[in-house]
């Protein structure tokens, strides 16, 4: 007999059992399918050099009931390596001796206390790279090894080596070192093409920051060609076509790999958004193999430059052109005096359509390809002035010789600058054929980035009032700039903006 306490157990474990057979009979009976993630098989296969992007076929589970990005990791862990910059500090005095002095303890160096010389200080910083070839060529960030006089490299076999750096581009912030060492094949990073990527497609972010061990994030490609980021400040990269991804790119984690489900490099881990949690920025591994080919070449990156303020094609501008909304291209804020732009024929107010017989969508289109154009290049392109079109032809210069001029905003044709306000007469080209009405003032053709002016003027607007001057022209504009750059209190203008008359107060 059983306890009074253990026939209702026994009952209710003989119901539950009885459902259980039920329920499993039913299920069979109507054909459902009890999923087990060990049933597929996987169909991952090594990374490879093929430029298919489809992710379709990759199982979330392998036979091993793991996850294909442990594979993924197992490939590219050993491609990772950590980086450790070290950089003397020649602006302070050199220290004497070290904080914690030893002598009393372990004895002075040979020659007595007064042998011990001082020690310049310096600051150490690192981040993370990839080994691209066998003889030791390593790719990373130009901000990881940036004025480094010491830089070592350690790898997954916890080896260590002086590295040298063969050359650096800060404008794509693409920098290549070089160890003396031999490495197998499938130490060597796979390079995937970045071109082939869509959004959605996964990402991994691999790393080895602080020389603390290797770091794996995964996400996925959340946008393409992001550009006007402030990354680094004044001195972040120029040439910006950023890869957005969620997989989180961690502090030392740059200048390592990210990577597709094939293991395959699609760009360098480079910046987050410290504003955005979880969004971080890559470099795109097609535009990073450009650079690396003319670093290893020569050591340094040339560029052809034209002279040229571009400016997005807007709706406004396109209406006030008269152009139909179907006109791609870029339009031509201001021209640089004695540049190829000035000798070839280029005014403020075209509008760029065609580039060496190929459409011009974008301003980051542009300016990249006018960079991939080595300097003494030759240049074609249509441009619309006046609603007619005109071919005109350029011979390019190198742009380090006009960005290496002076740290000042280069003055263009016909312009003042004050302020960080780029002006022209209101009758002049470019306020023809943006539509400008009004006879007084002066049109604003562009604002510095990060001058007082920024967030207060816009291109497009008329100043026709400064500290209480009526502005009529570039002359009375010029004038007011004389009179009031020792002003350290707030400037008022008055500007007129899409045929409003607004007040603008400046702080210098």
């Amino acid at each position: 007999m059983f306890p009074n306490n253990e026939r209702p157990r026994r009952l209710l474990a003989t119901l539950g059992f009885a459902a259980l057979c039920v329920s499993a009979g039913f299920m069979l009976a109507t054909g459902w399918d009890m999923p087990s993630p060990l049933a597929a098989k996987s169909t991952f296969t090594p990374a490879s050099t093929t430029t298919t992007s489809s992710d379709a076929t990759v199982p979330l589970i392998n036979e091993q009931g793991r996850s294909p990005f442990v594979r993924v990791a197992e490939t590219v862990m050993p491609v990772v390596v950590n980086i450790t910059a070290e950089k003397k500090l020649t602006n302070h005095p050199a220290v004497p001796f070290d904080m914690f002095d030893m002598g009393p303890l372990f004895g002075d160096p040979p020659g007595g206390k007064g042998n011990r010389q001082p020690r310049m200080p310096h600051v150490t910083s690192g981040g993370s790279g990839m080994l691209i070839s066998t003889d030791g060529l390593i790719l990373t960030n130009n901000h990881v090894v940036s004025d480094a006089d010491d830089i070592k490299v350690k790898f997954a076999d916890k080896s260590e080596y002086p590295a040298k750096l063969i050359g650096a581009d800060p404008e794509t912030d693409v920098a290549l070192l070089k160890v003396d060492a031999e490495f197998p094949q499938d130490q060597v990073a796979k390079l995937g093409n970045s071109d082939d990527i869509h959004i959605g497609d996964w990402a991994i972010a691999v790393g080895n920051p602080f020389g603390l061990d290797w770091t794996v994030t995964v996400g996925v490609i959340s946008a393409r060609g992001r550009s006007n980021l402030r990354i680094g400040g004044e001195d972040g990269p120029s040439y910006q076509d950023f890869i957005q991804t969620d997989a989180s790119i961690n502090f030392g984690n740059s200048g390592g790999p990210l990577v597709n489900i094939r293991g395959e490099v699609i760009g360098i881990n480079t910046a987050i958004n410290a504003e955005g949690q979880g969004i971080g920025f890559a470099i795109p591994i097609n535009l990073a193999s450009k650079i690396t080919a003319q670093l290893l070449a020569s050591g340094e990156v040339k560029r052809g430059y034209l002279g040229v303020v571009p400016g997005e094609l807007e709706e406004v501008k396109r209406e006030a052109l008269g152009l139909d909304e179907s006109v791609k291209g870029v339009f031509v804020e201001s021209i640089q005096a004695d540049t190829p732009a000035d000798k070839g024929g280029l005014e403020g107010g075209d509008v760029i359509v065609e580039m060496d017989g190929n459409k011009v969508e974008s301003v980051s289109d542009f300016r990249f390809r006018v960079a991939d154009h080595p300097p003494d290049s030759k240049l074609t392109m249509v441009v619309l002035r006046d609603g007619k079109s005109r071919e005109l032809s350029f011979t390019l210069a190198d742009r380090k010789d006009y960005m290496n001029r002076d740290n000042t905003q280069p003055r263009m044709k016909g312009e003042e600058l004050w302020l960080g306000i780029q002006v022209v007469p209101t009758n002049s080209p470019q306020g023809q054929r943006m539509g400008v009405e009004e006879e007084d003032g002066v049109l604003v053709i562009q604002v510095t980035p990060d001058s007082p002016a920024e967030g207060s003027i816009e291109p497009g607007d008329i100043i026709v009032e400064i500290g209480g001057m009526e502005i009529g022209s570039v002359g009375d504009f010029k004038a007011a700039s004389e009179k009031l750059k020792d002003r350290k209190k707030a400037i008022p203008f008055w500007v007129v903006r899409q045929g409003r008359r607004t007040f603008v107060p400046i702080r210098p």
